[in-house]
């Protein structure tokens, strides 16, 4: 693990050395958030299935595990098809490796947005995305009726076209499917607005966005939606009998929440009101607060009976952790790939197993095993176009994982099926939807259950109660707040 040089954060800063600034980022990286700090998670996860053997999908920030979410992988199918568009030092092109925001809605568009995608004000944003993603199978055998509404279907199809030939002659229909982000809005956009609106939006978040055989295509770019549009439809029953929905917060928060601040610092009151959990920028409070309002819309709502609720993270946050990740795969510069470090995930679900810890191993491809079982879609790994790209890579790059690894028989990655208990299953014990909510008015009452866990909610005694904890005198928090002052 000092290969990722955790406390190093010198090497990222010039000038003197070691800054000051990059000091106090060292110490947060070796820092850890217990439950006093994120009651609701921790109350989450022992009340239900905690995986400690998840992974990021990729070696990098947000946009790549974003984009893993959808299709297992980051784009190396493309790399192999396209090796003019290798990435180079985590630049533009396949596989993606850095955080530069979708081209569709930025400046160098080229419908000239007239897809409706929310401009990212970028003048240097990512390539086109071309490879198969679950938008593709989730349109079932409806995707030759999809694929005709692409505003630019030549360029954004030309890699995926007898994967497009095969899902045509499936014998299932669509499943229906969503991507709710705070923030997102586009022209003609009619649902519930997010406060703030763009001010909200984080676009390398938002990974149907990179796609243009989604972001260009009016039918499935409806799928894209704001945040505050999930609670409307939750309210309204819009979302169906059934389908798969995902949910990202953003750079501030709905509920117009201020983080505490011991020292009364209004830098860091302005300045970290975000709720997706990224630490530049979000309060880990305000963003737990985020999922518990998801949370509890589900349980209070008609769906409860019939779903699974998975809470995972797109990267580390560059938070140290000391298992480190199984390497099978380089990129087009010999670095590793895949995995990236462990982050958490949590099965919440009327069928889970309750204070369990799955030892399960996986990344965003057991969470698309999990999706594929479950709506018997075909996996992404086995569809012809990403089949020819992946042999392809054996043959040229001699690597046997460029691609999806979600084959129910590849044993690279899990399914998350350890998180539900047979029983339940079956009918029996069945957990009621009041066994996960948290009360409406706890969720915006900060500090969240207070600063005790032995007198809160938790019940849980920590096994350093009454140990010294030797803090040093210039940690701070909050470093990019205000560098150079401690305890921020």
């Amino acid at each position: 693990m000092d290969n990722y040089g955790f406390v190093e954060e010198g090497l990222h800063y010039t000038g003197a050395f070691p800054t000051e600034e990059a000091k106090q980022f060292g110490y947060l990286t070796m820092a850890y958030i217990d439950g006093d700090t994120i009651p609701f998670l921790w109350y989450y996860a022992t009340r239900f299935t905690l995986f400690d053997n998840h992974f990021q999908t990729i070696v990098g920030p947000s946009s790549p595990d974003n984009i893993s979410l959808i299709a297992g992988q980051s784009g190396s199918t493309q790399w192999v098809k396209h090796p003019a568009n290798a990435v180079v030092s985590a630049g533009l092109g396949v596989p993606v490796e850095g955080d530069d925001d979708p081209i569709w809605g930025s400046a160098k568009d080229p419908l000239g947005n007239s897809e409706k995608m929310p401009a990212t004000n970028s003048s240097s944003p990512q390539i086109n995305l071309t490879f198969a993603t679950l938008p593709l199978t989730l349109a079932g055998n409806t995707i030759e009726t999809v694929k005709g509404n692409d505003l630019d279907a030549g360029v954004d199809q030309a890699d995926i076209q007898e994967d497009i030939a095969a899902l045509g002659k499936l014998t299932q229909g669509a499943v229906n499917w969503r991507w709710y982000e705070e923030g997102f809005t586009f022209s003609g956009y009619t649902g519930a607005p997010d406060v703030g609106g763009l001010g909200d939006y984080i676009a390398h978040h938002n990974a149907p966005q990179y796609f243009g055989y989604v972001a260009a295509n009016t039918t499935l770019n409806q799928n894209l939606q704001s945040y505050n549009q999930f609670f409307a439809d939750i309210k309204n029953q819009n979302l169906g009998s059934s389908g798969v929905f995902y949910i990202k917060g953003g750079f501030q928060n709905q509920d117009g929440l201020t983080p505490l601040n011991a020292a009364g610092n209004k830098t860091v009151e302005a300045n970290f009101v975000g709720d997706d959990d990224h630490e530049g920028y979000s309060d880990s409070q305000l963003s737990e607060a985020l999922v518990a309002r998801v949370v509890n819309a589900i349980a209070n709502s008609q769906y409860w009976d019939n779903c699974a609720i998975i809470i995972s993270w797109d990267d580390s946050e560059g938070t140290y952790d000391h298992v480190p990740p199984t390497f099978f795969a380089q990129d087009p510069s010999g670095g590793e790939l895949s995995r990236g470090p462990r982050v958490p995930l949590i099965v919440i679900s009327p069928f889970a197993q309750t204070h369990v810890v799955s030892h399960e191993v996986g990344d965003t491809n057991a969470i698309i095993k999990f999706i594929n079982l479950v709506f018997n879609l075909p996996a992404l790994e086995d569809l012809p176009d990403e089949q020819n790209a992946q042999q392809a890579g054996k043959q040229i790059y001699n690597q046997d994982n460029l691609g999806p690894t979600d084959d129910p028989k590849n044993p690279l990655s899990g399914d998350l099926t350890s998180a539900f208990s047979i029983k339940r299953l079956k009918g029996h014990d069945v957990l009621p939807g009041s066994y996960v909510t948290i009360p409406d008015g706890d969720i915006t009452k900060l500090p969240q259950w207070g600063t005790n866990p032995l007198k809160s909610h938790l019940h849980i005694k920590p096994t350093d109660t009454g140990r010294t904890n030797n803090i040093p005198s210039d940690f701070n928090p909050r470093p990019s707040s205000q560098p150079g002052y401690p305890k921020n």
